[in-house]
């Protein structure tokens, strides 16, 4: 019982970690308006993927995790939308469910290998 537990500890430190970086200002990155773009995208899917990871090692099932998944995504969404200088779009909840799904597919090829 106490192993299934301590599964969940790693998604929900990264979780943190996600919300850590949702509450900061991003207007004092200074990159070229469009690397900027494709900069914080990025940084979504990687996000993602790793949360992708790890919610699959802690459920077990691609199911729960693409829905625990996204629904963190949306309220990671919503919870930028309270914080100066952020806001809210949901093109990157889609972005991030992007980032879920490829996470969990590498772990489906890896999983078929072995």
């Amino acid at each position: 019982m106490l192993k299934k537990i301590l599964r969940f500890f790693p998604a929900l430190i990264w979780m943190g970690v996600i919300f850590y970086f949702s509450s900061r200002d991003t207007s004092g990155v200074v990159v070229a308006s469009n690397l900027r773009f494709a900069f914080f995208k990025s940084l979504h899917l990687i996000e993602y993927i790793i949360l992708g990871i790890l919610l699959f090692v802690a459920f077990l099932k691609y199911k729960y995790a693409i829905i625990t998944g996204y629904f963190y995504a949306i309220t990671d969404e919503i919870h930028q939308s309270f914080m100066p200088h952020r806001e809210a779009r949901l093109t990157d909840s889609f972005i991030d469910l992007l980032g879920i799904l490829i996470g969990l597919f590498l772990i489906r090829c890896i999983l078929k290998k072995k």
